[in-house]
């Protein structure tokens, strides 16, 4: 597979953002429509982490290896994600409907530090998208899961930050850049995995596992069952179910 090949399938991983982010700035969704779709979402990414990742990588590792890598991927996460939420980008995947992201005026810097947790949200799947596309190819459900997955946190987010006061145009530019971050990343993935072993590449697809389970866990799920809407544990399974049909 070609570099622009690699790069064109981290293109289409961030077709959500950009859709999503469109309509999470033009249209005032309510909270209870975007829960929905988040919960979905989140069990889309959850089925993506256990059946596409840990599923395919642990046949290629010891088995303790692999769940050493996946709880490392989700410490790591969760431990840069309690740094950047102090700066205050907490709630940076909140409508701002049911809970209000910080304005610049009341915690100054919290702007960047959303803009850091966003890009950050987005380094699991940019890397094992990358890996993935050089150790099995072209995986289109891998490829469905995050492009839908990343629909609903731009819709949410960038309701978020519009509801906080930050321009349209700032809000762009955030997602902007994380969608070339996100495709730069799945090169620099591919690139990786071609001077890895099998057994290395199972390693980093399981830390990345862990990551993504861990943002889901922290940033998607919050949002979705927010005040306890009903059946959204019905709506995280149907998306766990859609991986799997797919």
């Amino acid at each position: 597979m070609s570099l622009s090949e690699v790069a064109f399938w981290g293109f289409i991983s961030v077709t959500g953002i950009i859709i999503g982010s469109v309509i999470g700035i033009k249209l005032n969704l309510q909270h209870s429509v975007i829960s929905k779709i988040v919960a979905v979402a989140s069990g889309l990414l959850v089925a993506t982490a256990t059946v596409e990742l840990f599923h395919n990588a642990i046949k290629n590792i010891n088995l303790y290896y692999g769940l050493v890598a996946l709880f490392t991927g989700a410490f790591a996460f969760s431990y840069v994600n309690s740094i950047i939420a102090n700066l205050g980008a907490k709630n940076r995947k909140r409508c701002g409907v049911c809970v209000e992201q910080p304005t610049e005026q009341a915690q100054p810097g919290s702007g960047l530090a959303i803009m850091v947790g966003t890009a950050m949200d987005a380094i699991p799947e940019a890397l094992v998208l990358g890996l993935s596309l050089w150790s099995q190819g072209v995986d289109y459900a891998l490829l469905l899961a995050i492009a839908l997955g990343n629909l609903p946190e731009a819709i949410s987010s960038s309701s978020g930050m519009k509801e906080a006061g930050r321009s349209e145009k700032w809000i762009y530019t955030v997602w902007g850049l994380v969608s070339v971050g996100t495709i730069v990343l799945t090169v620099l993935g591919f690139l990786l995995a071609e001077q890895l072993s099998h057994e290395f590449i199972a390693v980093l697809e399981l830390f990345g596992a862990g990551a993504l389970i861990a943002m889901v866990a922290e940033t998607l799920i919050p949002e979705a069952t927010h005040g306890t809407p009903k059946f959204a544990g019905v709506l995280i399974a149907l998306g766990f179910i859609i991986l799997l049909l797919f």
